[in-house]
């Protein structure tokens, strides 16, 4: 009996401790983005970055923006590539995303080439399109 009452106490200050380091949730893991976006091959780059919980970074708007990102499950995910879209080709507009989001590594390329596309673009327009730094 005493082996196993020193056992029990052992797990439960293990697992005691490990509930209390632990993130609280993904959004209180490290979020932080570079954004860059180009609205035709012949225009200036643009680029931004935002941080979130703390907000910050050059990204006007950063906090709704971090609102935002913060609702969407997986907002860098690519298109499923077994759907089918339809091939209309809005812009030569290009962003990209890179950096951490929830604590995992992001690169996203986002362009209007097609509807999927274009879908995943809308989506996340309020962070890729072309917005003045602060």
């Amino acid at each position: 009996m005493k082996k196993f009452l020193t056992y029990f106490l052992s797990f439960n200050l293990i697992l005691t401790t490990v509930v209390a380091t632990a993130p609280t949730s993904f959004a209180s893991a490290k979020n932080s983005l570079k954004v860059t976006y180009q609205e035709t091959p012949e225009s200036k780059i643009q680029k931004w970055t935002l941080k979130c919980q703390p907000t910050s970074g050059t990204m006007k708007n950063s906090k709704p923006a971090c609102r935002n990102l913060l609702k969407i499950s997986n907002p860098f995910a690519k298109a499923d590539p077994n759907q089918m879209c339809s091939e209309i080709y809005e812009s030569a507009e290009v962003a990209t995303v890179k950096g951490t989001w929830n604590g995992k590594k992001v690169s996203a390329r986002f362009a209007k080439t097609n509807s999927c596309e274009i879908t995943r673009w809308n989506a996340l327009k309020f962070l890729i399109q072309g917005v003045q730094k602060a």
